[in-house]
């Protein structure tokens, strides 16, 4: 039998008499000769047309693309851009400008970019990369290995980072701000475990005390609160590529329920996303409901439908077949944009693959 993986044919007979670790170099080498395959959700194509200044928002219901001076990024790895890029040992690096929600390296197909295509004077968006467990950049707040539990710090850190880095370039008081959060795998990667840390009464009880951190402590921001897809998907994703396999055999305890390959531990995990995701829903309604002309919070269901198994590893990064890539970041982009354009009880939750088009905002468009 044999099998291939990023163009490299391999006899999983002979496989099983190598050491693995030693079987992980060889797979390394073969990304360096033979490369890997193109996104298969290609990004569609920027056509949009250019639209005239805005003018003055009068609340945050009222926020053309135009109107956002700041970009902010709270999560975890994937919102630092952990091992997104690239191939061992240079994949152990946050690749945090090209992060879907946070990235604004030339060229990068990134919701900052695209704000940025509307304001070119927009602030705070990731411009390098940083080393792991790097507590913050810019005005990405996301720390690799985060949970929801985690993300108070990094409310406090955005605001130190508004009120010291961009303190120049960002009027605190009177500027408009885009927030996006994306947060909870870490808390459902030990949910087979049962722990405290993993139950929706948890995340929940956390995220509203985030939530509420952000109204009372940062002026006019709206609220991206990006729902989560079933993470069993990676492992669905991952387990016919045999350097999958030899990954997860050599990298241990990143996702430990994922791992076990267990289907009632990936069956729990995934009764997570969708807990966690109807808690985001309630949130974002709750704080929707307050009519804060300042400040509110919308749910973007864009990656809960989305079925990463669907477009196997070129997902996933090619460090840990967990992380995920740089298609995948695309592909977030594109969904969460959309969301972004689209009115609330009319979101997508996953792509069309028909039908692959960006919703341009015209001179009436409002984010929502």
């Amino acid at each position: 039998v044999s099998t291939q993986s990023t163009g490299a044919y391999l006899n999983l007979d002979c496989m099983e008499r190598v050491p693995r670790i030693l079987l992980f170099f060889v797979f390394i080498a073969a990304f360096y000769l033979f490369g890997l395959e193109a996104c298969p959700l290609p990004v569609p194509s920027w056509d949009c047309p250019k639209l005239s200044p805005p003018p003055p928002a009068p609340d945050v219901r009222h926020l053309r693309p135009g109107n956002i001076k700041a970009v902010m990024a709270m999560g975890d790895s994937i919102s630092a851009g952990f091992a997104m890029i690239g191939y061992p040992p240079e994949n152990f690096l946050e690749w945090r400008q090209y992060v879907f929600s946070s990235g604004g390296a030339p060229g990068a197909f990134t919701i900052p970019n695209i704000l940025r295509y509307y304001n070119p004077n927009i602030q705070g968006a990731a411009e390098d990369w940083t080393w792991p467990l790097t507590p913050g950049a810019y005005l990405d707040g996301a720390v690799s290995h985060a949970a929801v539990q985690a993300t108070t710090s990094q409310v406090a850190y955005l605001v130190n980072q508004l009120k010291t880095t961009y303190a120049q370039t960002v009027n605190f008081e009177e500027d408009w701000k885009l927030l996006t959060i994306f947060i909870g795998a870490n808390n459902e990667c030990g949910a087979c475990n049962y722990g405290q840390d993993t139950l929706p009464e948890y995340f929940e009880s956390h995220l509203l005390q985030t939530l509420e951190m952000i109204q009372s402590t940062i002026p006019r921001v709206f609220v991206n609160l990006v729902t989560i897809f079933n993470i069993s998907g990676v492992y669905y994703a991952g387990k016919s590529y045999t350097y999958c396999e030899i990954v997860w055999d050599v990298i241990k305890k990143e996702c430990s329920c994922l791992e076990t390959g267990n289907k009632t531990d990936l069956d729990i995990m995934d009764l997570r996303s969708t807990q966690f995701n109807a808690i985001s829903e309630k949130l974002a309604a709750q704080f929707a409901s307050q009519n804060n002309p300042n400040f509110t919070v919308v749910a973007q269901p864009g990656l809960s439908g989305l079925q990463i198994q669907r477009f196997g590893e070129a997902y996933l990064s090619n460090l840990d077949c967990f992380h995920p890539s740089l298609c995948a970041n695309q592909a977030f982009t594109y969904l969460i944009w959309n969301n972004m354009m689209q009115p609330i009880g009319q979101k997508t939750t996953a792509p069309d693959l028909k039908d692959l088009k960006i919703l341009c905002p015209n001179e009436n468009s409002f984010i929502q």
